[in-house]
C-alpha cells in the first residue's frame, strides 16, 4: 500500500499559483486577471516566502558552529576568571615563564615575596626576576627538562623555590616556578640546630664523668657483688648516651655546614674490600654473611670522594643491614657503574620495611616498628640522607615485608 501523499507548505504554494496560471489562460479577459491572476501572485508570493525560510544544511552547520563557538568562549572566559581568582588567593607565589624565557603569569604573592627589586611586568625576563647565577642556572637545567628546589634568600625573607618543566599541548613549553616563605621555618630549624649542638656539647662532659667514676668503682673493687648489676647497667646506659650524643653531634655538623668535605682520588676495589673487612667483624658475631659484589669494570677504577665520609656513609647501612639480619642470612654490598654515577646498593634478607614507614626512615629519631627491639639512636639513616647530599647523591629505599631491604646510594664519578 502506497504512503499518502504529504500536502507541504511549499507544495500548496505551488498549485496555487499552477491554478492560477492556468485559470489567466483559460477564463475571459475580466475574471483572468481577477481571479487567475490574484491566484497565481498569490501562490508565487507564499512559494518564495516559505523558499526564503528554508534553511540550507549550510548555513544550520555555520549557525550550529556559532553557538558552539559562543559557548566555548563563554566557559574559556569562565575558566580564566576562576584561574585569575585562585592565583590572587594564593599565598604561594606563582610565576611561568614561556620557552623564549619571557614571563607568561605572576600572581600577587610572587610580586610581593621577590620584592621590587625583581621587574615583573608582562613579557619580562628570566634575568630580571632571578638575578643570582644559581638560581639562573638551576633555571636552566628546568627548562632543560631537570626539576630543581633550592633556596633564595630576599631580605627580610628566606624562599624556597620550585622550578618545574611543562608542556601545554605540543608546542607550548616553559617553566612553572612556585615560591614559598618558609623565613620562620628556616629560623626555627637554626634554633633547633643551635640547642642539639649545645645540648650534645654540654652533656658529653657529665657522661665522660660518669663513666670515668663507674670504671673507678669497678677497678677499686668498692662495688659488692649485688652492685655489680647495677655498674652494668651504669655502662650500658652511658655507652647509649655517648653514642647518641655522637650521632646528635654529627647531624647538627652536618646540617649546619659545619662538616667540609676533603675529597681525595681513591681506588674503588681497595676501598669496597677495606670497608667490608671492617663489618666483618660486626657479621660474624651475628652469624651473617657478608659479600662484595664489584663490577669487573670497577677493578682499576678511580674516584674522587672524601673517602671518610663515603665510608661513614656506606658502613652505616651495611651495620644496620646486619644489625637487622637473621642468624644464618646475608647482607650483599654491591658497586656498579651506572652512566656518570657509581652506585652502591646495600641489600639484606632481614624483616623488610612497610611501605607506610619507607618515606620516613630517613627522618630523624624515627624507628620503624621492626628496629625498636634492636638498640639505635634513630640518626643513622638520617646521618646517611645528609652525607649522601652532602656528596651530590642521592639515597632511595626498596623493600617489602619478609623480603629484606636494599638501600641504593648513587653518587657522581
Amino acid at each position: 500500500m502506497s504512503a499518502p501523499l504529504r500536502i507541504t507548505p511549499p507544495l500548496f504554494s505551488l498549485a496555487l499559483a499552477l491554478a492560477g496560471g492556468i485559470l489567466a489562460f483559460l477564463l475571459p479577459h475580466p475574471l483572468k486577471l481577477l481571479l487567475g491572476g490574484s491566484m497565481l501572485a498569490l501562490g508565487l508570493g507564499l512559494l518564495l516566502y516559505q523558499l526564503l525560510r528554508i534553511e540550507s544544511p549550510h548555513h544550520r552547520a555555520m549557525r550550529w558552529l556559532e553557538e558552539e563557538n559562543l559557548q566555548l568562549r563563554n566557559r574559556a572566559d569562565r575558566e580564566d576568571q576562576l584561574r585569575r581568582g585562585i592565583l590572587a588567593s594564593l599565598r604561594e607565589g606563582v610565576l611561568v615563564f614561556g620557552e623564549d624565557r619571557r614571563l607568561l603569569q605572576a600572581n600577587p604573592a610572587a610580586i610581593l615575596l621577590l620584592g621590587s627589586g625583581s621587574h615583573l611586568s608582562g613579557g619580562a625576563g628570566l634575568a630580571e626576576a632571578f638575578r643570582d647565577p644559581e638560581s639562573l642556572a638551576r633555571l636552566e637545567g628546568a627548562f632543560g627538562g631537570a626539576p630543581a628546589e633550592w633556596t633564595l634568600g630576599r631580605e627580610p625573607r628566606v624562599l624556597r623555590v620550585r622550578a618545574l618543566p611543562f608542556q601545554a599541548g605540543l608546542e607550548a613549553r616553559g617553566v612553572l616556578i612556585t615560591l614559598d616563605d618558609i623565613t620562620r621555618m628556616e629560623a626555627l630549624e637554626t634554633t633547633r640546630q643551635k640547642f642539639l649542638s649545645n645540648v650534645s656539647h654540654e652533656l658529653k662532659t657529665p657522661v665522660t664523668a660518669i663513666h670515668v667514676a663507674a670504671e673507678n668503682l669497678q677497678d677499686g673493687g668498692s662495688v659488692g657483688t649485688e652492685g655489680e648489676s647495677s655498674l652494668k647497667s651504669i655502662f650500658r646506659s652511658v655507652e647509649k648516651m655517648t653514642l647518641l650524643l655522637n650521632d646528635i653531634s654529627e647531624l647538627s655538623r652536618i646540617e649546619t655546614g659545619a662538616l667540609v668535605l676533603d675529597p681525595r682520588l681513591i681506588r674503588v676495589a681497595a676501598f669496597a674490600r677495606e670497608l667490608t673487612e671492617d663489618v666483618t667483624v660486626q657479621a660474624r658475631a651475628k652469624g651473617v654473611t657478608l659479600s662484595l659484589d664489584l663490577a669487573p669494570d670497577l677493578e682499576t677504577a678511580r674516584i674522587k670522594a672524601d673517602p671518610l665520609r663515603l665510608h661513614q656513609l656506606l658502613e652505616n647501612l651495611l651495620s644496620n643491614a646486619v644489625k637487622f639480619s637473621p642468624e644464618g642470612s646475608e647482607v650483599r654490598l654491591e658497586a656498579t657503574r651506572e652512566g656518570t654515577r657509581l652506585r652502591w646498593v646495600v641489600s639484606d634478607q632481614g624483616p623488610g620495611i612497610a611501605e607506610s614507614e619507607q618515606t620516613r626512615v630517613f627522618e630523624r629519631f624515627y624507628r620503624t616498628a621492626s628496629a625498636r627491639a634492636v638498640p639505635g639512636t634513630g640518626l643513622g639513616l638520617a646521618i646517611v640522607k645528609h652525607l649522601a647530599r652532602l656528596m651530590g647523591g642521592e639515597i632511595s629505599l626498596e623493600s617489602e615485608v619478609g623480603k629484606g631491604a636494599a638501600f641504593t646510594f648513587k653518587m657522581p664519578i
